[in-house]
């Protein structure tokens, strides 16, 4: 069975798709909305890492930026995917640019996944180990880079099948060429590709995620906090918790259902029926969409709610709102939320 955008696509097949255009034209619509949101979100969360000198000033913040341009280079693809379901999934845009754009959809969907999992386990490791810095990997500088060049080394094995099954097919009754991921025959390389998709991107980094803030929060409940504020603190650090978890599983959770239940369709491990094709028709493009939406929360969640970028960006609008020349310098100093320097449990535990 080839796939569409991971989506099972059955024409072939003798299932003719329903007259569904106005579905395809929102779908579309969304797309170019969340692919708009996603590049000015990123840009700006890069704009204010790079203008505040914060980048290197802890692992965390590298994570941010590494993790803001992965959901910027994803959002750049959207566009395309845009067109393609727009023109009832003809693709325009010829082979080299269908591997591509597969490759490029696969990799940044995978680093994002990843770079979420190592900034939660980051963060843990250094709360945890605030009283300890020089017991902790955390805190030696060389670390980070190494991790994120593994993390885009790894999205980039996971996601080159993709660009090599990627393949332009004719189908369906107006013969129309669509962009495919085309396996061998049989249909257990689709299943172990979408099982693969589901575990990598899905249940292994969403368990992790969650293991490390309830240590986390467990961590901050057993060791009182330094300072009149510590109550408020471990407040603000729960509630950040409770989004980032509910965020991921929100916009991951139907999409990851969905595609588990292809996954046991392919492996014939249950049959075909046409529930699951009405599914896949009508609910996984709108599960698409909810998945693809997380390029646009992803930078709002992790660093546009700390109070400190809030400044900075109010501060950026207001220099361009009395009109500086072009040479002038936008970059608001910040206090080292995450300082390679400072070990004590109350700086840790201050950011988000």
């Amino acid at each position: 069975v080839p796939t569409v955008n991971d989506q099972p696509f059955m024409r072939p097949f003798g299932m003719e798709s329903p007259d569904d255009g106005t579905l395809r034209v929102f779908i579309s619509v969304v797309y170019f909305i969340v692919a708009t949101a996603g590049v000015l979100g990123n840009l700006l969360v890069m704009f204010l890492l790079y203008s505040t000198h914060t980048i290197t000033t802890g692992t965390i913040n590298f994570l941010v930026f590494n993790l803001a341009l992965a959901d910027l280079l994803f959002s750049l693809a959207l566009p395309f995917w845009a067109v393609d379901i727009a023109l009832d999934y003809s693709w325009p845009f010829g082979l080299a640019t269908c591997k591509a754009v597969s490759l490029l959809t696969g990799l940044n969907v995978f680093a994002s996944c990843f770079f979420l999992t190592a900034m939660s386990l980051t963060r843990y490791c250094y709360v945890a180990t605030a009283l300890k810095p020089g017991s902790s990997l955390c805190n030696r500088s060389c670390t980070f880079p190494v991790t994120t060049a593994i993390i885009w080394v790894g999205a980039l094995i996971v996601a080159v099948p993709r660009a090599v099954f990627a393949d332009l097919s004719r189908v369906g009754s107006g013969n129309d060429a669509a962009c495919l991921l085309r396996f061998p025959e049989g249909t257990a390389w689709l299943g172990i590709n979408q099982l693969l998709r589901v575990v990598l991107g899905f249940l292994l980094p969403y368990t992790i995620i969650i293991l490390s803030y309830l240590l986390l929060l467990r961590f901050l409940c057993r060791h009182k906090l330094k300072g009149s504020s510590s109550t408020r603190r471990k407040a603000d650090i729960s509630k950040s918790v409770a989004v980032v978890v509910l965020s991921f599983c929100a916009c991951w959770f139907p999409y990851n259902i969905l595609t588990l239940w292809s996954v046991l369709i392919q492996l014939d491990i249950i049959d075909m029926s046409k529930s699951f094709y009405t599914a896949q028709t009508y609910f996984f493009p709108l599960a698409n969409c909810l998945a693809f939406t997380s390029s646009c929360f992803n930078p709002v969640i992790y660093c546009l709610v700390r109070k400190e970028y809030r400044t900075a960006l109010r501060n950026v609008f207001f220099k361009l709102s009395l009109g500086l020349g072009q040479g002038s310098q936008l970059g608001i100093p910040l206090s080292n939320v995450y300082s390679q320097t400072l070990f004590n449990c109350t700086n840790f535990c201050h950011g988000t």
